[in-house]
């Protein structure tokens, strides 16, 4: 973004910004969907299950289209792919090279449900899941547009550190 686009973003958002305000605002493009910059940075992409970053950018149209929770949760379970959620199995049919990207996954998966569960959060095995994580770890917020339909929203900045919300290793 350019540095006036910064300035101005700043100017009517008062520093903070989500995908809500920036779409009321058009700034984001058509046929685009905003996504937080310090996103690696900032632990997300180590932290936050596989479902929630594979669903992230459409979950960032939905906000940037204004649709209701319900909308939104429908919406995502189009995209839902037969991998989309993690089983936590092993697989006893595959090649050697297939079973090693698969201990990979599973490992990384593992790893993320031990935090979050230590955490007192639950690994994602459903769209509400994945939405409520979005929720839970303060990456989305919910509230209520002017004809009292729950609607969801994104920050995109600033972006706080995942390390601050999952505090228990």
């Amino acid at each position: 973004m350019f540095s006036f686009q910064n300035e101005a973003i700043n100017f009517f958002t008062n520093g903070k910004a989500t995908v809500r305000v920036l779409a009321q605002l058009e700034l984001i493009p058509v046929g685009q969907c905003a996504f937080p910059n310090q996103f690696h940075e900032n632990g997300w992409g180590r932290w936050l299950p596989m479902p929630n970053i594979t669903l992230l950018p459409y979950f960032s149209d939905c906000v940037a289209k204004e649709f209701s929770r319900e909308e939104t949760e429908l919406f995502l379970e189009q995209k839902v792919r037969p991998n989309t959620f993690i089983s936590f199995r092993e697989d006893c049919k595959s090649t050697k090279r297939e079973n090693n990207e698969d201990n990979i996954m599973n490992n990384r998966e593992s790893e993320v449900k031990r935090r979050l569960e230590a955490n007192g959060l639950q690994y994602p095995s459903c769209i509400s899941d994945v939405v409520g994580l979005y929720l839970s770890l303060k990456l989305a917020h919910e509230e209520h547009d002017r004809q009292g339909r729950s609607c969801l929203d994104m920050l995109i900045r600033p972006l706080h550190n995942i390390d601050e919300v999952l505090i228990n290793p």
